[in-house]
C-alpha cells in the first residue's frame, strides 16, 4: 500500500510540474499565426477568388521590423531565429521589433515583368497592417 501511495504522489508531482512548465512556456513565448493563416488572410483581405489565383504565385515571409537600420529581419517561423539576410522595410505602419507576415501575390506580365500585391499582416493578431497594390 505504501508503494502505491508513493507512486501516486510521484506521478501527481510530475503532472503538476509538467503543467507549470507548459504554462510558463505558453505565457512567456511569442505565438504567431502560421504562414498558411497569413496567406488565407491576405487572400481574404484582397478579396481574391480561387479562379483569379490560378496563374499567380504566392510567397510569405515572417519579418521583424528594425527601425535602427530601416530593414526587416527575415525569421524562421518555427525557431523564431533570424536568417542571415534582411529585406528593406516597406511598411510605415509597424512598430520597432513588431512581427509581421509579408504576403506577396505575383502575376507574370510579359517575359520580364511582374505585378505584385503585397499584404503586411500582424503576426500576433492577424490584422492587416498595410496593403500595397500595383494600382496604388
Amino acid at each position: 500500500m505504501r508503494i502505491t501511495t508513493a507512486i501516486t504522489i510521484v506521478l501527481f508531482s510530475i503532472g503538476g510540474i509538467s503543467a507549470i512548465l507548459i504554462s510558463h512556456n505558453y505565457f512567456t513565448n511569442v505565438h504567431v499565426i502560421s504562414k498558411q493563416q497569413a496567406i488565407a488572410l491576405a487572400i481574404k483581405f484582397g478579396q481574391w477568388s480561387p479562379e483569379e489565383l490560378e496563374n499567380y504565385t504566392i510567397e510569405a515571409k515572417l519579418l521583424q521590423a528594425k527601425f535602427s537600420n530601416h530593414v526587416a529581419l527575415v525569421l524562421d517561423d518555427t525557431t523564431m531565429l533570424s536568417k542571415p539576410f534582411a529585406v528593406p522595410l516597406r511598411t510605415g505602419y509597424v512598430k520597432n521589433d513588431q512581427l509581421f507576415w509579408e504576403v506577396i501575390i505575383k502575376k507574370q506580365v510579359g517575359n520580364d515583368g511582374f505585378k505584385e500585391w503585397i499584404y503586411e499582416i500582424d503576426a500576433i493578431n492577424g490584422t492587416r497592417i498595410e496593403s500595397i497594390t500595383p494600382n496604388g
